[in-house]
């Protein structure tokens, strides 16, 4: 999350997906083992957004709260708030080319050793 002192304030996608990681952290910490209810996900994505933006009232909060859903993937009936908090991890990681480069670096192969060269008959080296 942000603080106030931050130069650059992040967008709207980047901002929802901060309260989707945020959430997803609250869950990890906070009874995973338990099933997630929904009246209990829409409490604590607007508590997170209501925290990002700072305890506004001035309506931004519920804006990013609207974001947040937007692309938060689909609630499953019975699902801990544990495994959900995968889901929204997944959905708040915003994939780039970098992701999909090779973490450990190619090494070359060794260059075969030399093949001795065999005299033709008759020929002495």
């Amino acid at each position: 999350m942000p603080n106030c002192t931050d130069l650059k304030s992040p967008g709207t996608g980047e901002a929802a997906r901060l309260v989707l990681a945020a959430v997803a952290e609250h869950f990890t910490e906070t009874n995973p083992t338990g099933v997630l209810e929904q009246h209990s996900l829409l409490v604590c994505v607007g508590a997170e957004a209501y925290r990002f933006t700072e305890r506004r009232s001035d309506g931004s909060g519920q804006a990013l709260s609207k974001a947040a859903f937007e692309v938060m993937p689909p609630l499953p009936a019975g699902i801990t708030r544990g495994e959900f908090a995968l889901h929204l991890r997944r959905a708040a990681h915003e994939w780039t080319s970098e992701d999909n480069e090779r973490a450990i670096p190619t090494i070359p192969a060794p260059r075969p050793a030399p093949i001795p060269v065999q005299p033709l008959d008759g020929e002495t080296r």
